[in-house]
Formats: structure tokens, C-alpha cells, sequence
């Protein structure tokens, strides 16, 4: 229990507010996307600005008191709450501006992507940054781990368009590092923070980011959605024809129950695809027309501009506060084999779930042109990153144990097809996690963090050289789901 007093001092020195349970707005600090999360720190500091972040940070290093970081709310796993402890809570730091000359924004960590897009709308330029597609994940956490967008294929991943970050680092001093670091602990921090997950180096305070002029003002975007019984017809086609996309096209992938038009109260399982085209939509049409070939149950095909559809689709995989859990796949080219398809078609049309779904994305083209080396994001070589989200109502947590088995014998099934995980959709249940998540890059991260946090001020479960290591055995022991701190 930290005294009244030295508490009392922290809330005089914050130019943003301390929380505390009963007080207003505590509560609603809490809330983030995945309301499986019950988790009640002592404090959270609610900072207005990086000063607020470095005094919050300081003080929880001198009072010895377990912190995390909250920037969106969308942790997979809900790492950005904590029990008992102090939540750094970035929400209200939502600063951003334009240079229009350099083509670059500068924000700060408190923004979401919905914010960045509507920004950037609003300016008129027809700019776009290399964001989510979900719009309210937030910022930070997103770019650390690697960022991967709706046209990564045509632009690379979001670190590939970083170009500087304003952190809090270990030693509770504010630094800006960039490519032009010249220390070699800041030029260490830099390739770190690009793939190496957040919650690890430091705090992001402010990013500044490459925006692009995308080739058309709009783009064919849609959502097509097929019986699921033409999955292995689809996807076989799908498997092969993909190799050829340009890397203006990208063709991400659904599986879950949509409920039928005609019929709306009746739900079926249906496999979908979902193109969006950097380009003429004319164009697009004819890129697209050997998938609109099959059975479907609706094709419906938009031509809008990229944030538009992002902030219309990336609604659709929201948890919105239900409960879930979520585990992830990295893919080679040409993965979807039947045996493949067969594990996909066989989970989904039995989850206990109506809620439950899964998405992959469509990745290759600009992305491989980085070595896997020269950022920490490992999977370069990747086609596909598939994610399933095992969703159930909140209001009944008697349905946990069923939901998260499922999900989690779903992601053994694909574990033969996958070539690694995504420590963005962070799995606290994931035997060989840090090779999963980081590959043959987690050596040099590990050196890294004991050079600058020799002291693990930042840590939690599946922090950058933790020991934490589930067994992998089935039904998995469900109590790391609950916590954010290694016990």
C-alpha cells in the first residue's frame, strides 16, 4: 500500500488526473475490448502529456510498484490492465499534425486509428497512413509490434513507414530515436521497437509516420461471402491464384457465421474474401472476376476510399467488450492445402460460438523487401497471417473453459501450416512463444533489453526475456489468461 501522502504528491505533479477506485472515470478507465479482462489496479494515471508519462513511470519505479501501459485498450490478452498496481493510461494524449511538404504526421500514443484517419480526411490531401484495419485499436501498441495494413503490400508494414519515436525509456528519460540515432543504445532501441512488441523497451509517447498518396482517391474494396461448403473449391482456387496478384491487390480472408439476406435472423457458416485494390476500380473488377466466379451467399463491392472502409469493416472483428480469446498463425505462400482448409471448415462449423470468427491477412509484396534482419519483425516471408477469435458473451463466464479450448485446439490443428505467431495478437497460452512471436530475432532482443533495462522495470508475462513457458498440453491450464504479471 503506497501512503496517502506520496500519492497525494504524484496527483499535485501530474498535469493530468490520478484515479483511484470510487473516483470518477475509474471505472471507465478499465474498459477495453476484450471484457474477458477483470483486472482492478490501485492507480491510473491518466497523463496529458510525455512529462506526465516520465513522473507516472519515475514514481512507480521508486515506490516499487508493479505499472502497464494503456494505449487503445485492444490487448489481446489484456497486458495493458494489471491488479492492484499502476495503469500509465495514454488515452488522452491525442495531439497530431500534418506536414504536408515532408508527407509525414506526427501523433501522439493516446490516438486511435479512427482518430488518424478522420485527421487526415479532414485535410483533404487524400493522404493515408499505413494503419488498422480495425479502427479503434490504437496506436502504439499496433506499430510496435510490426503493423500490418490493408495495402502493406503496396507500402510494407507500419514500421517500414516509422520515422521516429519519442520514448520513455528504462533510465525515465525522454528520447527521440530514429534511423539518425547515433548511440548505439538508441540505435539498438530503434530496431527494437520496430517488431519487437510494445510493453518491452520504454514508452512511445509520439510517433512520426510516412503518409502516402494512394495511386486513386478511391479503391474497390468489398466482402464476399460463400457457403461454406465451397470452402476447399475457394480456397484450392484461392491457394494459387493469389501467387499472381499484383501488389496493388490484396485479398484478405473471413470464416464465421453472417446471417443470411433475405433471412436475417438465420446464421450460416460461410468462408469470405475480402479485396481491397490500390488502383481504377475498372481495373480491380478485372483483377477480381475469377473469385466472383463461385456460389456465393452476397457479393457486395464498394468503391470508397480506404479509411472509409476501414472504419465501415474493421467493425465486423471488434470484441466490443464481450469476452475472448485469440490466437494467431503466420502462413507460408500456398498454405490453404486441403488438409488445411479441412481444419479450418471442421473448427469453424463447431465452435460453441455464434460470435466466434476468423480472419486472415493477405501479406507479401513490400513487406519482403525488408530483411528479416534489419527490423525486429521476424516473419517477413510470410503470405497469410490468420487470427481466431473465440467470442462469447460476457455476462457468461461459465462458457469460458468450452470457448478457450476451442480456440485453442484450433491453433494446434493449424499449428503444421503456420510458420510462427503474431506477438500483436499476444497468446498467453502459446508453448515456444518467443520463437513463435520473434523467431531468430529474439537473441539480439533479449541482449538488447538486458542492456537497457538491466533491472526489468518493464515486465509482465510474455515481456522480452521472460521464463514464462506453458507446457502445451491439452486442455491447456487456463490460468495465465488471467493475469498479466509472471507469479
Amino acid at each position: 500500500m503506497i501512503p496517502r501522502k506520496y500519492l497525494e504528491k504524484l496527483r499535485q505533479e501530474m498535469a493530468g488526473r490520478l484515479l483511484e477506485a470510487g473516483d470518477p472515470g475509474y471505472d471507465q478507465s478499465l474498459v477495453i475490448d476484450n471484457g474477458r479482462i477483470d483486472l482492478r489496479p490501485g492507480v491510473v494515471a491518466m497523463c496529458v502529456n510525455p512529462q506526465d508519462v516520465a513522473t507516472a513511470y519515475k514514481f512507480a519505479i521508486e515506490h516499487e510498484m508493479p505499472f502497464t501501459v494503456r494505449g487503445g485498450g485492444h490487448s489481446a490478452a489484456g497486458y495493458c490492465l494489471n491488479q492492484g498496481g499502476m495503469v500509465i493510461d495514454l488515452t488522452s494524449m491525442t495531439a497530431k499534425r500534418l506536414d504536408l511538404g515532408r508527407q509525414v504526421v506526427w501523433c501522439e500514443t493516446g490516438n486511435r486509428w479512427r482518430d488518424l484517419y478522420l485527421f487526415l480526411q479532414a485535410t483533404n490531401t487524400g493522404l493515408i497512413p499505413i494503419g488498422g484495419g480495425c479502427p479503434t485499436v490504437g496506436i502504439p501498441g499496433f506499430m510496435l509490434g510490426g503493423g500490418i495494413s490493408f495495402v502493406s503490400r503496396s507500402y510494407g508494414l507500419s514500421v517500414d513507414n516509422l520515422l521516429s519515436i519519442d520514448l520513455v525509456t528504462p533510465d525515465g528519460k525522454l528520447r527521440t530515436i530514429s534511423a539518425e540515432s547515433k548511440s548505439k543504445e538508441d540505435k539498438d532501441l530503434w530496431w527494437a521497437c520496430r517488431g519487437g512488441g510494445g510493453g518491452n523497451f520504454g514508452i512511445a509517447v509520439a510517433f512520426e509516420l510516412r503518409v502516402h498518396q494512394p495511386n486513386t482517391p478511391t479503391m474497390l474494396c468489398g466482402q464476399i461471402r460463400y457457403p461454406i461448403e465451397y470452402a476447399q473449391e475457394v480456397l484450392g482456387f484461392y491457394n494459387e491464384w493469389i501467387e499472381k496478384a499484383p501488389d496493388s491487390l490484396a485479398v484478405y480472408g473471413y470464416m464465421g457465421k453472417v446471417a443470411l439476406p433475405a433471412h436475417p435472423d438465420t446464421l450460416v457458416n460461410t468462408v469470405g474474401l475480402t479485396p481491397i485494390f490500390n488502383g481504377n476500380s475498372r481495373e480491380g473488377m478485372d483483377l477480381i472476376a475469377p473469385i466472383l466466379k463461385f456460389p456465393n451467399i452476397f457479393i457486395n463491392l464498394y468503391d470508397m476510399t480506404l479509411p472509409d472502409f476501414e472504419i465501415f469493416n474493421g467493425l465486423l472483428t471488434v470484441v466490443a467488450g464481450n469476452s475472448a480469446y485469440i490466437r494467431s498463425g503466420f502462413m507460408a505462400p500456398k498454405s490453404f492445402t486441403p488438409s488445411c482448409i479441412d481444419v479450418l471448415t471442421g473448427s469453424m462449423t463447431t465452435a460453441p460460438s455464434s460470435s466466434s470468427l476468423l480472419v486472415w491477412t493477405h501479406m507479401g509484396g513490400k513487406v519482403t523487401e525488408v530483411s528479416k534482419t534489419d527490423t525486429a519483425f521476424w516473419h517477413r516471408d510470410a503470405r497469410f497471417l490468420w487470427e481466431v477469435k473465440a467470442i462469447w458473451p460476457h455476462a457468461n463466464p461459465d462458457q469460458s473453459v468450452e470457448n478457450v479450448n476451442w480456440a485453442y485446439k484450433l491453433g494446434e490443428g493449424m499449428a503444421p501450416h503456420s510458420i510462427g505467431a503474431y506477438c500483436n495478437y499476444i497468446d498467453p497460452l502459446l508453448h515456444d512463444w518467443p520463437q513463435e512471436f520473434y523467431g531468430d530475432n529474439y537473441a539480439e532482443l533479449c541482449r538488447i533489453k538486458e542492456s537497457v533495462d538491466p533491472d526489468h522495470h518493464f515486465r509482465f508475462q510474455q515481456a522480452i526475456g521472460s521464463p514464462f513457458n506453458p507446457d502445451g498440453a491439452y486442455p491447456p491450464n487456463q490460468a495465465p489468461l488471467y493475469r498479466t504479471f509472471l507469479v
